[in-house]
C-alpha cells in the first residue's frame, strides 16, 4: 500500500481494498473488546453477587479496556491498545487468585466471569497484534515493490 501526500491534501492512497480490511479488522476487534468490558463492568454490579472488593476490581478492569476499546474504535488499533487490553485480561485472570490469597471471598460466579472474560481480552489482544504485524509487513512488502526493489 502506497501513500501519496499532496501539500495539505488529504493523503491518497493506492490500495483501497486493503484500508476497508483492515479498518474492518480494527473496528470488529475494537467492538468485541468494547462488548466484554461492558460485560465486566455491568455484569457483578446488576447481579450484586460477590464481595465489594471484586466488583471493584471488575469495574477498574472493565474501565480501562472500555476507555482502551474507545481509542482504538476512534483511532486505530496499535501495539499500545493491544498491550493494555491484553494485560487487563491477564490481570482479570488472576486477580481472583490474588484476591483468595488475600482473604477476599471470591464466588465462583466471579472466578468463571473473570477468567473467561480475561482469557477473552487476552486472545483477542493477540489476534489484534497479530492482524497488526500482518498489516505492517504488508505495507513494506508493497511499499518495497512500488518503489522497484
Amino acid at each position: 500500500m502506497a501513500i501519496h501526500a499532496d501539500r495539505g491534501a488529504v493523503p491518497r492512497v493506492s490500495d483501497r481494498s486493503h484500508v476497508l480490511r483492515r479498518g474492518a479488522h480494527d473496528q470488529v476487534l475494537g467492538l468485541l473488546m468494547l462488548v466484554t468490558s461492558v460485560v465486566v463492568l455491568l455484569f457483578p454490579m446488576a447481579t450484586q453477587d460477590g464481595p465489594k472488593d471484586a466488583q471493584v476490581n471488575e469495574l477498574v478492569v472493565g474501565l480501562v479496556v472500555a476507555f482502551a476499546a474507545g481509542a482504538r474504535l476512534y483511532r486505530g488499533g496499535g501495539l499500545r491498545s493491544d498491550a493494555v487490553v491484553g494485560l487487563a485480561g491477564a490481570w482479570l485472570i488472576a486477580s481472583p487468585f490474588v484476591l483468595g490469597v488475600q482473604n477476599t471471598a471470591v464466588h465462583t460466579a466471579d472466578l468463571m466471569l473473570c477468567v473467561v472474560a480475561g482469557s477473552v481480552l487476552v486472545v483477542l489482544s493477540l489476534v489484534s497484534a497479530a492482524v497488526w504485524r500482518s498489516d505492517r509487513a504488508g505495507r513494506e512488502r508493497s511499499a518495497g515493490a512500488s518503489h522497484g526493489e
